[in-house]
């Protein structure tokens, strides 16, 4: 444990010096245009209707003979205070002064012949009043192989080991849940990608803990998964996806469910739009009684249209988003969507006071860079249940057998948020949140006071 805890004070001080040196490199730039990127985790901004860029830009390939070794450091810092907060239905109060901490130490080997090895040891704590102390220990959060220029036209890769799963489309389905601890399994993904098309097999290996009703500590699901996108210009474009989750446990069955998806987006002049769509259906065994069969009848859509400026500097989107409940929760049918891996931040906004099953929810979004470093914006949110008898919200603490309310409003919040993009190396972020709970919500969770949130977010990376 000293070891681990000198490696990682050498590392931080490292990094404090090439910090302190890109600091000096900017201010000597004086009138420079070059723009500072956000290295703000990727769940903890509310960005505006995704372009995608990541998925389509240009993958890094070994010009050299030699072997090249790049280090790479990630240090989230999140300290935050919440006032009558519950965070998504959780029994007790994470109010008050919360801390949040992270930090990814690793690298990146690159060998001859398009071999690249990556690792990322992962330190994550949390600290509240409810949930005690920082967690000192390291995870391994990433290692695997990334084997690039397969086949002759340089267009075959293959990636397989313990890897974060990155980010697909409006992540309505796949996300990386990073601004907590980040999100990765271990996996294999053959990717085929050409000008105008990326095309995915992944194999992903689950874990899931066992109920107490059943004789066996746990279970491991496999997701596999098809997900192709087509790229004709810069107003059309494509995603056709096809998921396979074979048994995880879901509302008592141990079911196996096929999820075709399917996205429309692009951009046209100053308007852009994104219009996608999920089906779940699949059947299982019960995890007590095996002799009963339980059927998935599930769906999720979304759409989302904005205006931007040909600069980028104002940005403003509008979306609505529709995720399926259960009518009749104690009946063999499961209607409730299942949501594995989004971006609820993107969607909710950072209140956190529900989940993306069993809702439908409407938002604005406002985004308005004052200035070549720095950004502000709005967004705001109103959402609904569809079935008040499903849990599957996230908002309910208590029983729904009698609700002492007809009303389906789960309540309406907003954020507002600063940027501040220091360098390439050091970003900023304020944010202030605040969610007005509705009649539903107070009747299932308890809270009829306004929920708030406000957190300052630091990021440091190499």
């Amino acid at each position: 444990m000293k070891m681990i805890r000198f490696i990682t004070l050498f590392l931080l001080l490292n990094l404090a010096g090439i910090v302190n040196a890109q600091v000096s490199d900017i201010s000597n730039e004086g009138d420079s245009l070059e723009l500072a990127h956000s290295i703000l985790p990727s769940d903890g901004i509310v960005p505006y209707l995704p372009q995608d860029a990541e998925y389509f830009k240009a993958e890094p390939l070994a010009s050299t003979s030699k072997i090249r070794f790049v280090p790479t450091v990630n240090f989230f810092f999140r300290p935050e205070g919440t006032f009558n907060y519950k965070e998504a239905g959780l029994p007790i109060d994470t109010g008050q002064l919360n801390f949040y901490l992270r930090g990814d130490f690793g690298g990146k080997i690159s060998l001859p012949k398009n071999i690249d090895m990556v690792f990322n040891l992962q330190s994550y704590g949390v600290y509240t009043r409810s949930f005690g102390p920082l967690d000192q220990n390291l995870t391994l959060y990433e290692a695997y192989v990334d084997m690039k220029k397969l086949d002759k036209a340089g267009k075959l890769s293959l990636r397989f080991g313990r890897m974060c799963l990155g980010k697909y489309g409006t992540e309505i389905l796949v996300g990386d849940d990073d601004f907590t601890k980040g999100r990765s399994f271990e996996s294999v993904r053959l990717r085929y990608k050409t000008d105008h098309t990326t095309s995915d097999v992944m194999w992903v290996q689950m874990y899931q803990q066992a109920p107490d009703s059943v004789n066996f500590e746990w279970n491991h699901p496999i997701f596999l998964s098809s997900m192709n996108t087509i790229h004709s210009s810069a107003a059309i474009n494509f995603d056709a996806n096809l998921h396979f989750l074979i048994t995880q446990f879901n509302t008592g069955f141990n079911t196996s469910v096929l999820m075709p998806n399917v996205r429309f987006f692009g951009q046209t002049s100053s308007l852009r739009y994104s219009a996608e769509f999920i089906y779940q259906t699949g059947s299982g065994p019960g995890i007590v009684n095996e002799d009963a069969r339980g059927t998935v009848k599930a769906y999720a859509a979304e759409l989302s249209a904005g205006y931007f400026t040909n600069d980028n500097k104002l940005a403003i989107d509008v979306s609505f988003y529709r995720a399926s409940g259960d009518d009749s929760p104690g009946d063999d049918e499961i209607k409730s969507y299942n949501v594995l891996w989004q971006n609820e931040h993107r969607r909710f906004g950072y209140i956190d006071a529900f989940k993306g099953s069993n809702v439908q929810a409407g938002t604005f979004h406002l985004d308005w860079k004052l200035g070549r470093l720095i950004s502000t914006g709005f967004h705001g949110v109103y959402a609904n249940v569809l079935e008040p008898k499903d849990r599957s919200t996230g908002i309910a603490t208590g029983p729904l057998d009698s609700l002492t309310t007809s009303s389906k409003s789960i309540g309406y919040g907003g954020d507002i948020y600063l940027n501040y993009f220091f360098n390439h190396y050091l970003n900023m972020q304020l944010s202030v949140s605040s969610f007005s709970p509705g009649e539903y919500f107070t009747a299932v969770n308890g809270i009829d006071e306004t929920l708030t949130r406000l957190y300052l977010l630091l990021a440091v990376r190499i």
